[in-house]
């Protein structure tokens, strides 16, 4: 086979100015733009790179911020409770105070309104005693002898026959006895009319005489299970309690 060597120089001329021309108008231009583009990418990865690194920045100036905040808070409310509680002992302090001096004045006023009282009611109790002794001894309570037998014949006659025939059965036992106890002792003479009241009044039985200086006046007829008052003493009693109605 034989070779056109003229024709491969020409091809060959050929593809080096073609070589030539893609590395002037293509090649290069394009290698251009992917620098260009290469630059741009790092120009833009570097801004990138600033703005995360000043957004860290912020981020942790922030941080710091918040955290000095948050300790001035805390300064702030501890100091804010401190003074809360200080004021608060001073309200609890004043008004102790004020209580104290309050019981004092109520305590002060209270012993003056008892001695008050004391001597207002020491007056009313000798009046009322009085009264109450006058009372009784003007219904009788200190009657004389005849006149106090006389009283008790007519409360006697004023009890139904029941309670009457009650009475006679307690006066009429083997072993019971009637005590008559007067606040000073009974002579003769009066111990005689005692007797003749009881027997004409609940029949024959055993009678003795006591003495009872408590019951001041008058006297008491003691059955063996009941008893017929008419002291001074038991007239007192009831004055007072007619007085408190």
């Amino acid at each position: 086979m034989a070779i056109d060597w003229w024709t491969l120089a020409l091809q060959t001329i050929n593809f080096l100015v073609v070589v030539w021309l893609l590395s002037k108008f293509l090649y290069r231009p394009i290698r251009r733009v992917i620098e260009e583009r290469e630059a741009a990418d790092q120009k833009a990865a570097e801004a990138a790179q600033e703005k995360t690194e000043a957004a860290d920045a912020a981020r942790e100036e922030f941080e710091a911020k918040r955290a000095e905040l948050s300790q001035t808070l805390r300064e702030e409310e501890a100091k804010l409770q401190t003074q809360m509680e200080n004021e608060r002992e001073d309200v609890l302090e004043k008004a102790r105070k004020e209580a104290d001096k309050l019981l004092s004045d109520a305590r002060a006023q209270i012993e003056t309104e008892r001695h008050k009282t004391f001597e207002t009611l020491r007056d009313q109790i000798a009046d009322l005693a009085q009264d109450l002794a006058f009372k009784a001894l003007a219904e009788g309570g200190n009657l004389e002898e005849p006149e106090l037998l006389a009283r008790v014949s007519d409360y006697l006659d004023g009890l139904s026959e029941a309670d009457m025939a009650d009475l006679r059965a307690d006066f009429a036992g083997a072993s019971a006895e009637l005590k008559i106890v007067t606040a000073t002792p009974l002579s003769t003479t009066e111990q005689s009319r005692w007797r003749n009241f009881v027997s004409e009044h609940f029949g024959d039985g055993k009678i003795s005489f006591e003495t009872d200086p408590d019951i001041i006046g008058g006297a008491e007829l003691r059955f063996a299970h009941s008893v017929l008052s008419f002291s001074v003493a038991d007239r007192l009693r009831r004055a007072a309690a007619e007085l408190k109605m």
